[in-house]
């Protein structure tokens, strides 16, 4: 009986509050700041690159490195601060990025040069990786579970913001002011961000020595990994631009980053004694299911916002503002439906039949684009179009949930990392297949239009100039030609739509194979978040002190509670009672 009340009376660990501080949902805002940030930079400086290099001057494969540096160090950095925010804590990991994307920010801006710009360009993609990665992290942190799909939609519904946004200010910016500014508006908010991190983020972690984190790095995993990473996504986004796709400039890197890729495997298998990325967060099927999700969803999705505006810019004639400003019916729904489905997993505690009507959506009304031309009515350009972004929204946080239903704690930080880096990586595939397409396409019917005498051969436009030769095409050619150049760029996008289409297609078949887990479970790292004093009333109301203490060998927080050394003291009274009575009882026999 003893024993029983032992252990029914052993203190649980503490759950999260349900009276959350005021920290807590200022760092939720300053969270989604830095977000916003990030995506308006990316979809703005696409916007005005033409300024750019009007006023700097330079070459086409300088252009090329102003917006292609800044992938590759986004893309290549995100797992990097993932693992090194597991060593050496989210805090000053997520600080460190910002205050060097705010730093790179006044660098671009004071630009004197394009080689100064591509430069400062690559150091600003090293800060955006880590906010791209640790803002989600730190909400895996923040939330159970159950509650994630919710504030993670939140920071989802603040890309959508700035990634909607983004593009009618870049058009702005380009026409009306100055493009400088794209690069000044993210100092004071990089600042304000910086400095309300600093205030409200305070995680739990462990503390030990400077030297056992740095044995906890993976050297040689992160040299392998950057290396092909890097090299790979060279020859894919290279492709098209800098060289033809059947040139040793494109095949070379892709192959090598690949053979890369399938060695990093191995030594984070059988080499690595702590992993940057354990290969065991994939081996779950519905992990697994995720990951390709996220990917593909982001492959498809940045591939029609990548290339929507050329509709506009080329097929309808629209100036750049009026051509960004009619990209927002098609993209502003993505903000609302990433909160939808949020709630809707948080409110069910489920993600699978929402990601099957994400899907279907998605798939559905990708391939609806392809009734875009330019004659088409307001009917199919504002209606029909709602419908791509409203799965879009609904899939925008879906995916994640499905990467960690079933991970162990200790997994959770770098299985959000490699999402956020899946993500990344579809938009690179995004933007490279849509080139491909495009561009053939392009070709192609403008050869038919040469041939059948509709273009005249001194105005003769290939797809790999028709992302930027809209304007000129508008104010100095017939108007005939120009009417058979508005069918070129619609015929030529009408083939990518439907290719992405059948993309999509595939992820939504594949999510057939996603289980129906329940995220009615913690599921939260070792990082959890302090919320002061609220936290500290409510552990001394419940008599709970708890303790962390590290176990170096496995890199895992053990807890301790005084229950359990109340229970421990207990049971040893109890041994030494019966012990005594036991002696107690032989001596009168004996006696």
């Amino acid at each position: 009986m003893g024993l029983e009340e032992g252990e029914d009376n052993v203190p649980q660990q503490p759950a999260q509050p349900k009276q959350r501080s005021v920290r807590f949902y200022l760092c939720i805002f300053w969270l989604c700041l830095v977000s916003v940030m990030v995506a308006l930079d990316s979809v703005i400086v696409a916007a005005i690159l033409p300024i750019i290099a009007e006023e700097l001057g330079g070459t086409t494969n300088q252009l090329f490195w102003c917006g292609t540096g800044f992938l590759l160090a986004q893309t290549v950095t995100i797992p990097l601060y993932g693992s090194a925010s597991d060593i050496f804590g989210r805090k000053w990991t997520a600080n460190f990025s910002i205050a060097l994307f705010t730093f790179a920010s006044i660098l671009c801006a004071t630009a004197k040069t394009l080689q100064w710009l591509v430069a400062a360009r690559a150091v600003q993609g090293l800060g955006a990786g880590g906010v791209v990665s640790l803002t989600s992290v730190i909400i895996s942190d923040m939330s159970t579970l159950r509650e994630r799909g919710k504030f993670t939609a939140l920071i989802g519904m603040a890309w959508a913001i700035g990634t909607i946004g983004g593009v009618p200010m870049g058009g702005a910016m380009g026409e009306k002011s100055s493009w400088r500014w794209a690069f000044w508006i993210n100092v004071p908010v990089g600042v304000i961000g910086f400095l309300g991190l600093v205030h409200s983020l305070h995680l739990k972690i462990p503390e030990t020595t400077f030297r056992s984190k740095m044995a906890r790095i993976d050297y040689l995993g992160i040299l392998v990994f950057v290396t092909s990473t890097t090299s790979f996504l060279f020859g894919l986004t290279s492709g098209g631009t800098l060289y033809e796709w059947s040139d040793a400039g494109v095949i070379a890197p892709i192959v090598l980053g690949a053979v890369g890729w399938v060695a990093f495997g191995f030594i984070e298998y059988r080499w690595a004694r702590e992993p940057m990325i354990p290969l065991r967060i994939f081996w779950d099927r519905t992990a697994a299911v995720g990951y390709t999700g996220t990917f593909v969803h982001a492959l498809v999705l940045w591939g029609v916002s990548y290339y929507i505006i050329i509709f506009f810019l080329g097929a309808k004639q629209h100036g750049l503002l009026h051509a960004a400003v009619e990209t927002m019916p098609g993209s502003a729904p993505i903000a609302m439906f990433t909160i939808v489905g949020g709630l809707i997993a948080s409110k069910t505690l489920r993600f699978q039949k929402v990601t099957w009507v994400g899907w279907f959506l998605f798939t559905t009304g990708t391939g609806l684009q392809a009734l875009l031309t330019p004659d088409a009515n307001n009917g199919i350009l504002y209606g029909l179009r709602i419908i791509a972004p409203i799965g879009a929204g609904l899939l925008f946080s879906l995916p994640l949930l499905a990467c960690l239903v079933n991970q162990a704690d200790a997994d959770i930080g770098i299985a959000t990392t490699m999402q956020v880096f899946a993500r990344s990586l579809g938009q690179a595939f995004g933007v490279a297949i849509g080139g491909v397409v495009f561009q053939n396409q392009f070709d192609h019917y403008v050869t038919r239009g040469l041939a059948n005498g509709d273009i005249p051969p001194e105005y003769i436009v290939r797809g790999q100039a028709a992302d930027a030769v809209y304007s000129v095409i508008a104010n100095t050619f017939p108007p005939h030609v120009q009417r058979v150049y508005q069918f070129v760029y619609a015929d030529a996008l009408r083939t990518m739509w439907y290719v992405l289409m059948a993309i999509a297609g595939v992820a939504a078949v594949i999510s057939l194979a996603s289980g129906n887990d329940s995220l009615d479970r913690d599921g939260r790292s070792r990082h959890q978040f302090d919320h002061g004093n609220k936290e500290k009333a409510a552990g001394a109301t419940a008599n709970i002190n708890t303790n962390q203490s590290e176990d170096i060998e496995s890199g895992r927080a053990v807890v301790v509670t005084e229950g359990v050394e109340m229970r421990d003291k207990k049971l040893r009274s109890k041994e030494e009672q019966l012990s005594v009575g036991c002696s107690s009882s032989q001596g009168s026999t004996v006696a």
